[in-house]
């Protein structure tokens, strides 16, 4: 091979999350169109679900910034972030996937139909597809 004396030039990638950049297509706009809608959601849990970089992370924290909330990254969540959850109204949680302690998302379910507040999970799959073992998580999801 000969040397073409090309230089790789690295620029600084920095997410943007920002409503005016989010591509609404129609794939996309009934789920956006949706969480703008709020609080006047038939119940108070959403399902988020999609490959990576299909956009839900955008989606949410545009929901976010808009109707205020706190989001955890699911993998990262424990029993210390529930104390957390009674000042806010609107919980995101990031990411879910099986590894979780299903006994920890039973719970913040709980918290947050017991308190009426409004929970968002986004996911690789819908969770109603995760194989719980915990039955009573089961039947919440």
């Amino acid at each position: 091979m000969r040397d073409t004396n090309q230089k790789v030039i690295k620029f600084n990638y920095e997410k943007n999350l920002k409503s005016e950049d989010f591509f609404r297509s129609t794939s996309n706009k009934h789920i956006y169109d949706f969480l703008n809608d709020w609080p006047n959601w038939e119940k108070n849990f959403l399902n988020i679900c999609g490959e990576k970089s299909s956009g839900k992370s955008h989606l949410v924290n545009i929901f976010q910034k808009k109707f205020k909330g706190i989001i955890f990254e699911a993998n990262k969540f424990d029993n210390n972030n529930l104390s957390n959850i009674k000042f806010h109204n609107n919980i995101i949680l990031e990411n879910l996937n099986e590894k979780i302690n299903e006994k920890l998302i039973y719970t913040l379910i709980n918290t947050v139909e017991q308190n009426d507040k409004y929970l968002i999970i986004t996911s690789y799959r819908s969770i109603s597809q995760f194989n719980f073992v915990l039955d009573d998580l089961k039947s919440r999801a």
